[in-house]
């Protein structure tokens, strides 16, 4: 999954670099995903921002 994204990355305009690894995005992704948490608790274990958290689910 990391490889995928990575290759995803790399075909999207350069932009302002991300504050969480890919590596953290996709296992970010996969909380939400098994535990449907809001983005608010998501951000708060992650230690980000909410804005953070939705922008890193937008890609």
């Amino acid at each position: 999954m990391v490889v995928v994204m990575q290759q995803a990355k790399q075909q999207l305009k350069p932009d302002r670099p991300s504050k969480l690894s890919i590596e953290d995005q996709v296992l970010m992704t996969l909380e939400y995903l098994r535990e449907y948490r809001t983005y608010c608790h998501i951000a708060t274990s992650w230690g980000i921002y909410e804005s953070t958290a939705i922008a890193s689910f937008a890609l």
